[in-house]
């Protein structure tokens, strides 16, 4: 979801982007945004087409790598043989890596195989995602969080969104037989959304943009980051005072 919603905020403000997808299991990105994510189906020589991805990173502004779970020796592999530091600098481009903390053994491990091997070279956010990943005691005040923090990582936490517009979304995807991203659900009235999930998904979303306005600098090239400007707040409850329907004079 986080990729998905990502992909709406750069369409929001205007950010050229181009995506890959190398999930050939769930497609997820590339199902979504068709016109804008290739589907990659990796050969025998996957490391030969992460380098592929690399070499036209600097056709577009902002490039979203969306890996299957695992793949992070195949891509370290690549950036390893790319040298991707000079790479970087002489392609003037620089990569943000999105970790995903969990408690499960394998998966720390290879974010921290990951951390380890590019350290300070890249750019770190960190995504929670309550909602699924409720506890994450293997990292959270681990030397791994410590590490990361001194490559001063930037922090992303997913809001939560209501159950039964997470189902109701659901369902109008399994009948469309295809996925569709929060924002076409919001703007396409024919596929049915109803009005009351439309607007709980219409503040999340909301918020969801404004989580990743927060991080902008992470995600976007300074020249795109400096234009966004703030969204606006979203609407507060209205402070009530205690007792405020009581005539208290009549009682005290």
């Amino acid at each position: 979801m986080e990729a998905i919603c990502k992909g709406n905020w750069l369409d929001q403000h205007g950010v050229p982007w181009k995506g890959y997808d190398l999930d050939v299991f769930n497609r997820t990105l590339s199902s979504t945004f068709p016109e804008a994510v290739t589907l990659i189906e990796t050969s025998r020589e996957p490391e030969a087409d992460i380098i592929k991805i690399l070499r036209k990173v600097t056709h577009v502004p902002v490039t979203v790598i969306d890996p299957q779970a695992h793949m992070n020796r195949i891509i370290l592999s690549a950036m390893a043989q790319v040298d991707f530091p000079k790479f970087a600098a002489q392609a003037k481009a620089r990569a943000t890596v999105l970790i995903f903390p969990i408690d499960e053994i394998s998966d720390m491990e290879d974010i921290s195989e990951t951390v380890d091997t590019l350290g300070d070279t890249v750019d770190w956010v960190i995504v929670r995602n309550p909602e699924r990943i409720p506890t994450t005691k293997f990292f959270d005040g681990s030397l791994l969080e410590q590490q990361l923090s001194s490559y001063h990582a930037g922090s992303l936490e997913i809001p939560s969104l209501m159950t039964d517009t997470r189902n109701h979304l659901r369902g109008i995807q399994v009948k469309l037989g295809r996925a569709i991203s929060p924002a076409e659900a919001i703007a396409n009235a024919d596929l049915g959304l109803d009005m009351v999930h439309r607007m709980v998904l219409e503040k999340w979303l909301a918020e969801m943009f404004r989580r990743f306005h927060e991080i902008k600098s992470y995600l976007l090239p300074d020249f795109y980051a400096e234009k966004i400007q703030a969204p606006g707040d979203l609407r507060k409850p209205r402070e009530r005072t205690v007792a405020a329907g009581i005539n208290l004079e009549n009682i005290l």
